[in-house]
C-alpha cells in the first residue's frame, strides 16, 4: 500500500462546505453562544441539519456511514469555525458516542434512536465519570438493578459533556453502570437512559471553556431494550469507547491551536513596537515557527490515529495499534498545541487576557481537552504498556 499523505477529492470538498457552514452559520453567531453557554437552537439545527450528528451512523438508519478520518476531518473544521467551542462539541462527541449504538446496540434499539440522532441532531453522550473515579473507570459505584420490566438505575456522574444540549434537543446518556458491583470491571454493563427519563437531577459547572454537567439517578426506571450489548461486555464497550472520543479530542486541541496561530500571525503583522511591526522581530518568528511545525506535527499524529482507527474497523489493525496511536497523538498536542496558544496569547500582551480578542478563550479551551478523554499521565500509561506489555502496568 502506497504511503500517502492525501484526502480524496470528496473528503476535500466535504471540508470546504464545513468551511462555509461554520462561516455562514456559527461565527456570525458567537456572541449568543457565549452568552448562552451551550449550543443555540440556531446554531444546533443548522449543525444537525447538515448530517454532522450522523457521520458515523449507518446508512440504513439516516447516517452517512462515514469513515473515521472523514468524521475527524469535520471536527476538525468544526473547531477551527467556533472560536467558543460550544457549538461543534456536543455533534462530534455525541456522533463518536452513537457509534456505540450503532455497533452494539439491539436492532430495536438503534431503529428507536439511530434515525432521530442522524435526522434531528439527538445528543448520547457517554458519562462514565464519577465523583470517585476518572482515569479508573472500573471504580464506578452507579449501580442498574433488575426490576420486572428492566432496570432502576442508582449513583452519580460528574464533568460531563454535553448535558444541557441532550435535554434541550433530545436524545440520552449512555451511562456505565455496574449490574452486579460483587465482580467488579466483569459486572460493568452500558445503558442508555433517555434524557427525559424520571428520577434524574442535572447540574451544572461552568467551566474553563465550555461547561459540563452532572446526573444524579435516583431509583430512575430504564427499559431493558435500553441495555447495550450484553450485561457484563461494559468494561470493553467502554474501553473501545475512549478511543473513539480520543481521536476527535485531540483534533478539536489542535484545531483550536491552528485557529489560535493563524489569528496571531494577523496580530504579528498589524501590532508595532520599535518603530516596525512585531513581526519583523526575530524572537517572535522563532517563536513562530517552533509553534507552528509543533502543531502540524500534532495535527498529522492526530490524523494518523484516525487511520489507524479506521484500519481496526477493517481487521488490519489491532485495538491496541489504535489506542496507542490515540494516547501518542494527544500526549503530543496536550504539550505542544497548549505551549502554542500559550505563546500566541502572550504576542497580544494583556489584551491577550482580555475578552477583546478569542485567544484567551481559545486557550481555556484548549487547556480544559488536555484533561477530557484521558490526562498526560493516562496516555503516558497507555503507551507504556504498549512498549513493555501488560504485564508492567502498575493498574
Amino acid at each position: 500500500m502506497p504511503l500517502e499523505f492525501t484526502f480524496t477529492e470528496e473528503q476535500e470538498l466535504f471540508r470546504r462546505t464545513i468551511r462555509e457552514l461554520m462561516a455562514k452559520q456559527v461565527a456570525p453567531r458567537k456572541k449568543e453562544l457565549l452568552e448562552a453557554r451551550m449550543c443555540t437552537p440556531e446554531v444546533h439545527k443548522a449543525l444537525a441539519g447538515a448530517g454532522l450528528s450522523g457521520l458515523l451512523i449507518p446508512t440504513e438508519f439516516g447516517g452517512s456511514g462515514s469513515d473515521y478520518v472523514t468524521f475527524i476531518l469535520a471536527v476538525e473544521e468544526l473547531t477551527r469555525g467556533d472560536p467558543t467551542g460550544f457549538a461543534g462539541l456536543p455533534i462530534w462527541y455525541g456522533a463518536s458516542c452513537a457509534r456505540l449504538l450503532s455497533v452494539y446496540g439491539s436492532a430495536e434499539l438503534k431503529e428507536e434512536i439511530l434515525p432521530k440522532v442522524a435526522k434531528e441532531g439527538w445528543v448520547t453522550p457517554l458519562h462514565n465519570t464519577e465523583p470517585g473515579c476518572g482515569t479508573d473507570f472500573t471504580a464506578i459505584t452507579t449501580t442498574a438493578k433488575k426490576t420486572d420490566d428492566g432496570y432502576s438505575v442508582n449513583g452519580e456522574k460528574v464533568l460531563v459533556s454535553a448535558v444541557q444540549e441532550a435535554i434541550k434537543y433530545n436524545g440520552g446518556f449512555i451511562t456505565s453502570v455496574k449490574t452486579r458491583p460483587e465482580l467488579g470491571s466483569k459486572g460493568m454493563s452500558l445503558l442508555y437512559i433517555p434524557s427525559n427519563s424520571k428520577g434524574i437531577t442535572i447540574s451544572n459547572y461552568t467551566g474553563m471553556g465550555i461547561d459540563i454537567g452532572g446526573i444524579r439517578y435516583e431509583n430512575t426506571p430504564v427499559p431493558e431494550r435500553y441495555l447495550i450489548g450484553f450485561e457484563g461486555t461494559g468494561y470493553q464497550m467502554t474501553y473501545e469507547s475512549f478511543v473513539h472520543a480520543r481521536v476527535p479530542t485531540t483534533m478539536s486541541i489542535v484545531a483550536a491551536a491552528e485557529s489560535a496561530i493563524e489569528q496571531g500571525i494577523q496580530y504579528l503583522k498589524q501590532r508595532k513596537a520599535f518603530g516596525k511591526p512585531i513581526a519583523g522581530h526575530e524572537g517572535l518568528q522563532f517563536e513562530l515557527a517552533e509553534d507552528y511545525a509543533n502543531v502540524q506535527a500534532c495535527k498529522w499524529l492526530t490524523y494518523r490515529a484516525a487511520w489507524l482507527v479506521d484500519q481496526y474497523h477493517k481487521g488490519k489493525a489491532s485495538f491496541f495499534d489504535a489506542m496507542t496511536g490515540a494516547s501518542i497523538a494527544k500526549l503530543a498536542s496536550s504539550e505542544h498545541c497548549v505551549n502554542a496558544v500559550s505563546d500566541v496569547l502572550e504576542w497580544y500582551g494583556g489584551f491577550g487576557t482580555t475578552t477583546e480578542y478569542d485567544i484567551q478563550h481559545i486557550f481555556r479551551i484548549v487547556r480544559q481537552a488536555v484533561i477530557a478523554e484521558g490526562t498526560k499521565n493516562a496516555q503516558k500509561l497507555v503507551i507504556a504498556m504498549q512498549l513493555l506489555g501488560r504485564e508492567y502496568s502498575p493498574m
